[in-house]
């Protein structure tokens, strides 16, 4: 569907992208995830025609767009900003690409009406001026006027950054039943982990102006590919070489490398032996967080600290308690050299 072929681009001596690569399939939730200024929006622009690459090439079911004219790719885009029209009606913002196109106005209406359906925006609302909605309400319009078009692919530029975290998680459930409903290809910028994973079938992770990884969300998390995207994907602890040396001495052979890094996810530390193949660590109970049915456990050995994730289920440690933590080798994550 998208194809992004050794694309480079540069501000004067700066390069923002460094040849990368990648495939978008038709009908996938693409998902661009990094911290800011990584290089993400920047990629996006270039897919939407926003911003002439330096060199290589974008393609769209094998034809060259790379100088294609953004009006003449047919790819929607939603922006942060929502960039509606706010003195037009909701009805207004989504027929206006319609209108454009010079499309009859049974047509329009059809489309409008249907369009709206799918986001869940009723006739009352059909009928407001967009400044009168709320940001959730507004952020639909932008998707619905978006979608009016059937275009090849919708871009999204961090759409949902600027509402509150309870209605983000609702909308971004509600991107991916509209995505799957119409069948849209999707690329969809966020430096959200958590959205990240969610919503997408698979996930490139950029780095100041490379690709980290691409993959699908599961493995992304749970064989990160390199020691950026482990730190940056969730949470994890670093086994410091005390750790190390003592989970080494347990190992009759394919012992960890000492002079590699080492990192386990929090929840895939245990209280309970789960395996014969687990190791064990003894550790002293330091502090607890509690955050509903699971608290954050933060337990010592020697001078390091590691971060549990735990069921409250039954009794659970105190302060000072004396515990044993279980951890499989191959949950241990391990890079580089220092």
């Amino acid at each position: 569907m998208i194809t992004v072929k050794n694309l480079v681009i540069k501000y004067d001596d700066f390069v923002a992208i460094d040849n990368i690569s990648f495939n978008v399939n038709k009908g996938e939730f693409f998902t661009f995830l990094g911290p800011s200024g990584c290089g993400k929006t920047t990629t996006l622009r270039a897919i939407a025609g926003f911003k002439e690459p330096s060199q290589g090439a974008i393609c769209l079911d094998n034809k060259d767009i790379t100088h294609v004219p953004v009006e003449k790719r047919n790819l929607g885009m939603i922006f942060q900003s929502y960039a509606l029209f706010p003195t037009m009606t909701v009805y207004e913002n989504i027929a206006y690409g319609l209108k454009i196109d010079k499309m009859k106005k049974e047509a329009i209406e059809e489309r409008v009406h249907e369009m709206a359906q799918l986001v869940e925006l009723n006739e009352e609302q059909l009928h407001k001026n967009v400044s009168d909605l709320s940001g959730g309400q507004q952020q639909r319009v932008a998707i619905a006027r978006a979608l009016a078009k059937k275009p090849d692919v919708v871009l999204f530029d961090e759409p949902l950054s600027n509402l509150d975290a309870k209605l983000r998680r609702q909308l971004r459930l509600e991107l991916k039943r509209i995505q799957k409903e119409t069948g849209m290809t999707a690329i969809y910028v966020t430096h959200d982990q958590d959205e990240a994973l969610e919503i997408s079938d698979r996930i490139a992770v950029f780095n100041n102006g490379t690709l980290e990884q691409i993959a699908e969300p599961r493995e992304i998390y749970d064989h990160s590919k390199t020691e950026f995207v482990c730190k940056f994907i969730g949470d994890a602890n670093y086994l410091d070489e005390d750790i190390i040396s003592y989970l080494n001495n347990q190992l009759s052979s394919n012992q960890f490398d000492l002079d590699k890094h080492h990192y386990i996810r929090e929840e895939k530390i245990s209280l309970h032996r789960l395996s014969k193949e687990d190791l064990e660590l003894p550790v002293k109970t330091v502090e607890r967080i509690f955050q509903g049915n699971l608290s954050i456990y933060h337990y010592k050995f020697k001078n390091s600290v590691l971060k549990v994730l735990v069921q409250e289920i039954g009794e659970t440690p105190k302060k000072d308690d004396d515990v044993i933590l279980y951890i499989h080798p191959e949950n241990i994550l391990e890079y580089g050299v220092r």
